[in-house]
């Protein structure tokens, strides 16, 4: 009885063989993990085609965590403000740019908040913002509720920054209130005029197609970045959502105050970083060259080759370039 027992166990599993046990439960575990990992990655990949938005919730989850911030909202004239806060040291803050949103500087930030206080506010009409589109969205507006902002968080002397219209309103608020801008850093801002040029001109076509997603990310990286199709269908319904709103803001900020700092900039005589990609198609190099020589103690930095958004195109190197203007 006993031996027909054994003869019918596997051999690998028999208790007079412990040695091969031990290697078939190792194997059984390694199977099982590779199966799991299967499931999950299956399962992310059904999520990620039919809910492209959760996938990208996940990205900037783990971008977050990589740059050790967390997410926080403030209310300012019954306004909710969202933004990222990490990092302990004297403050920075950097602004996003048109139709971007708060998460523009978080691949950056991961190799800044061990030296600084990182703030990643949102701009009023964009991104995680509420839109109410009857309030004001012009420039002098955006400087005043971040004013605002800024001393509920109780900062007295911080260093500001941004991207394209970030940096026009960074710009802006570093003339309105010099005293509490310790150093400017500017990314190819916009904010200024030169002949032929209509900053924040009228947009007649939206993105529509693939074709025009494609075309878009050419003007604002030098090389392009891969985006999966789903995610880029899910942005190209976000973009054709917000078209009509997004001309709408354009319009309020070509005509309200702080519109064009042309001949005023030169007022701000702190340091200034103007950080600039060559092959900018959407705020030419020609403006931050005009930027450097407005400003009486400004240096340039020149990406070559370089886009629109450096932050996103080489966000270590351009998180080097910031510490070193921080700290020489």
């Amino acid at each position: 009885m006993t031996a027909q027992f054994l003869d019918r166990m596997d051999p690998d599993t028999a208790l007079v063989n412990p040695h091969k046990n031990k290697i078939t439960l190792m194997k059984r575990i390694g199977i099982s993990a590779v199966l799991v990992f299967a499931i999950v990655g299956i399962a992310l990949g059904v999520v990620y085609h039919v809910y492209p938005q959760a996938a990208l919730k996940v990205i900037n989850i783990a971008y977050e965590w990589r740059a050790g911030v967390e997410f926080k909202s403030m209310e300012i004239d019954g306004y909710e403000i969202p933004y990222y806060e990490g990092g302990e040291g004297e403050t920075l803050v950097l602004i996003h740019g048109f139709g971007d949103s708060m998460v523009s500087f978080l691949q950056t930030s991961a190799f800044l908040t061990e030296k600084y206080r990182v703030i990643l506010p949102g701009v009023q009409g964009f991104g995680e913002t509420s839109k109410v589109l009857d309030r004001d969205h012009s420039i002098r507006t955006q400087v005043e509720t971040f004013h605002k902002f800024f001393q509920k968080l109780g900062l007295k002397e911080f260093y500001l920054g941004g991207n394209s219209m970030g940096g026009h309103i960074s710009a802006a608020y570093a003339l309105q209130y010099p005293k509490e801008i310790k150093r400017l850093i500017l990314l190819n801002a916009a904010g200024l005029r030169l002949p032929g040029e209509l900053p924040y001109s009228h947009s007649e076509e939206s993105i529509e197609t693939e074709a025009d997603f494609d075309k878009y990310l050419g003007k604002v990286f030098v090389k392009k970045p891969w985006v999966p199709g789903p995610l880029k269908f899910y942005l190209i319904e976000k973009w054709k959502e917000n078209h009509d709103s997004y001309n709408l803001i354009k319009e309020q900020i070509r005509r309200g105050q702080d519109y064009l700092l042309n001949g005023r900039v030169s007022a701000f005589t702190k340091k200034t970083l103007v950080l600039w990609g060559r092959q900018d198609k959407i705020v030419r190099l020609a403006i931050g060259e005009a930027y450097h020589k407005e400003l009486p103690n400004s240096q340039m930095e020149i990406y070559d080759p370089g886009g629109h958004s450096p932050q996103y195109e080489f966000p270590e190197r351009t998180a080097k370039t910031i510490l070193q203007f921080l700290e020489e």
